[in-house]
């Protein structure tokens, strides 16, 4: 097991990063983490409108990009973490600038996925054909949302 995921792990981050390319995304380069690779995001967000505020915005675009989240979730797509930007969370007095991230304030909407131990050479692939497809699917629907409000 351990050697087959480390043969993914040559792989795997080329399939992110070519997955990444075709949307405009990068992939996060974090090398002392060997499990999670982070891609952005920030292709996702809609324009902000003229008469829209900036917190107005952000709040949108993170609903928005936690759609994609449940969209990957809904199509058994596992293993991932959708992350908004700027998301803040009040739990009793206490505030979370950048809840869910992995620093606070990070300046991109980005998503998680890892290459766990056990999973398969099928499975990854699978992965990257799911991911692919949601990301246009994504894409689409917005496309379609914002010709219909023009």
């Amino acid at each position: 097991l351990l050697k087959e995921r480390q043969n993914m792990l040559v792989t795997f981050p080329t399939r992110l990063e070519e997955v990444a390319k075709r949307y405009g995304e990068r992939v996060l380069s974090c090398p002392s983490n060997t499990i999670s690779f982070g891609m952005t995001l920030d292709s996702l967000a809609r324009n902000q409108r003229d008469d829209e505020t900036d917190k107005d915005y952000t709040k949108s675009v993170a609903k928005d990009i936690s759609s994609f989240g449940a969209m990957l979730f809904t199509r058994c797509v596992s293993g991932t973490r959708v992350i908004p930007r700027a998301e803040s969370k009040t739990i009793d007095k206490y505030v979370f600038e950048g809840f869910g991230s992995s620093v606070q304030n990070f300046p991109h909407a980005y998503m998680t996925a890892a290459c766990a131990i056990g999973v398969s050479p099928a499975e990854v692939e699978e992965f990257f054909v799911r991911l692919d497809k949601t990301l246009a699917e994504f894409m689409t629907k917005r496309k379609q949302i914002s010709e219909g409000n023009s």
